[in-house]
């Protein structure tokens, strides 16, 4: 059972401020469809952005989706959150979001981890973080 953490590091052309917001403000636009609850009418996902704001997928036919809560409000340094979505959502799991400044503009240092024995079996659905960060990077650049 691996219940070590996810991680990715990447770096984004812009400042900090701008890759932060992007990554909270925008993650509706730059989120895939494809990982959610129903690619033909997601409209959005929005992070209300204080300590404990929901996180929240919509749908055009009024449907919405909690995938978890902020535990960690730092702009433009920090962003965490606790993560339900594709998951138990009595034992979710945690992604935290670093934005530190570098010669390139951004590093950004992306981890989903909160694994243990009780959400475990989960881990193996989420391979395709690199996707979607590349889509924040996109966005994050355009």
């Amino acid at each position: 059972m691996d219940t070590s953490p996810i991680v990715h590091e990447l770096s984004v052309r812009c400042t900090p401020e701008h890759a932060f917001e992007v990554f909270t403000s925008g993650i509706g636009e730059w989120w895939d469809p494809a990982y959610t609850g129903n690619a033909d009418t997601f409209t959005t996902v929005t992070i209300d952005p204080r300590m404990r704001g929901q996180i929240t997928e919509r749908h055009s036919d009024g449907a919405e989706h909690d995938w978890g809560e902020v535990i960690a409000w730092d702009p433009p340094a920090k962003v965490a959150f606790s993560f339900t979505l594709a998951q138990d959502r009595t034992v979710p799991s945690v992604v935290r979001v670093t934005f530190v400044p570098s010669d390139a503009g951004t590093q950004v240092t992306f981890e989903h981890d909160g694994w243990n024995e009780l959400n475990a079996d989960a881990r193996g659905k989420f391979t395709e973080w690199p996707h979607l960060l590349k889509r924040f990077v996109t966005a994050a650049e355009a």
